[in-house]
């Protein structure tokens, strides 16, 4: 024989109601949440900032560079602005000296006051000849500086002559302000030579 369970209190039926009552309504609340929640806008994807590639420096162009001046020509050896070639034309047979000078201006173009102390025919050529020349105006033994030479040279084309008054012919003793260009040295006690390349030679 079963037993009967005993009368629900007033209280114990109004909760059942309530209850009842209840979980419609609770259903309704999480129906609308899944709602919400499918519906709510997805939240953009974080965007990760990179950082910016070090720049590198970057090198100025090269602005043009003005055209360097031609150098200047070197300027032609007096004795007024070198000592050397002063030495030079008062040294009397000192044939270190000459040489040192030869070989240390090999190339430049002196110019001083000389005289033709001798003038050679070269061969069998009419017009050509070898010149020697000595400093300043005497050709007499114990002139100073070294025995200067213009081998095979012609005398109007070769010596450039100039000056005023320019003579039909030239000879021993003639005086000459000479332009030349040092060839070099060439000799010992008894036979030196300083060998001279005319530019220009003008008569005095």
């Amino acid at each position: 024989m079963s037993k009967q369970r005993p009368p629900l209190t007033k209280q114990q039926k109004f909760g059942l109601r309530v209850a009842a009552g209840l979980l419609p309504i609770l259903a309704i609340i999480i129906a609308i949440g899944a709602i919400n929640e499918k519906n709510a806008p997805t939240p953009p994807a974080a965007t990760t900032t990179e950082a910016p590639a070090e720049q590198q420096p970057v090198e100025a162009a090269d602005e043009p560079r003005p055209a360097s001046a031609e150098p200047e020509a070197e300027a032609v050896l007096t004795v007024e602005n070198n000592e050397d070639l002063a030495a030079l034309l008062a040294a009397v047979d000192d044939y270190d000296l000459f040489k040192e000078f030869a070989a240390k201006y090999q190339g430049r173009t002196i110019e001083f006051d000389g005289t033709i102390a001798a003038m050679n025919r070269l061969g069998d050529y009419k017009t050509r000849y070898d010149i020697l020349v000595f400093a300043g105006d005497r050709i007499e033994s114990g002139a100073a500086g070294p025995n200067f030479r213009f081998s095979d040279v012609n005398i109007t084309s070769d010596l450039r002559l100039t000056g005023s008054n320019i003579p039909d012919t030239i000879g021993v003793g003639q005086k000459l302000r000479i332009t030349a260009e040092v060839e070099g040295y060439t000799g010992h006690e008894y036979a030196d030579l300083f060998l001279l390349d005319p530019v220009s030679t003008e008569v005095r």
